[in-house]
């Protein structure tokens, strides 16, 4: 049996106001005043900015905040870019000076990079605060690529490929402890 319509409404029209009433809902609205925190502030220097053979580079990091909310990080990451094609080539992790920690807005970074773990040409060094993503950049020049660099990077490739075996391994071991634990 056909329900009856009302006239001069189309069978449609509450459906129309159903699906409006639910798209209200889902979009999210604008709060007034909700801004995001500040990000803090980092600054890198470097020892030099052309990188012989012999040398190391030394990294310092200032991290600081003024009207941040993000807490003091107790590292800050180093990633190694190649400058014409953006590829990675190194990470390291540059740990919190503890002698130069002034109150909690302001924090000191400092670590030393072989020249012989470095390719040849133009890098970026980009340091990174984990707590907020905020990050800062600095290119250097190495002249000579060092001897340890094909070493370095066969070793960072074996770390790569170890870890994601591991996960899978993992993953496996886990679902075929749920099969186990499931039969009767």
């Amino acid at each position: 049996m056909k329900r009856p319509t009302t006239p001069g409404r189309p069978p449609g029209l509450r459906l129309f106001f159903l699906v409006a009433v639910a798209a209200l809902f889902a979009v999210p609205c604008p709060v007034l005043g909700a801004t995001p925190p500040l990000f803090p502030h980092i600054t890198v220097s470097v020892s030099t900015d052309t990188l012989s053979p012999g040398e190391n580079l030394s990294v310092s990091a200032v991290w600081s905040r003024d009207a941040s909310s993000y807490r003091p990080p107790e590292s800050v990451d180093l990633r190694i870019y190649s400058a014409p094609g953006g590829t990675p080539v190194a990470g390291y992790t540059l740990p919190g000076d503890e002698r130069a920690t002034s109150g909690g807005d302001t924090r000191h970074f400092h670590g030393t990079i072989a020249s012989s773990e470095l390719p040849a040409g133009r890098l970026l060094l980009v340091v990174t605060d984990p707590v907020s993503g905020a990050d800062a950049r600095v290119p250097i020049n190495v002249t000579e690529p060092g001897p340890d660099f094909p070493g370095a990077r066969m070793q960072r490739h074996a770390d790569a490929v170890f870890s994601w075996v591991a996960a899978v391994l993992l993953v496996v071991l886990g679902a075929g402890l749920c099969l186990m634990l499931r039969r009767p």
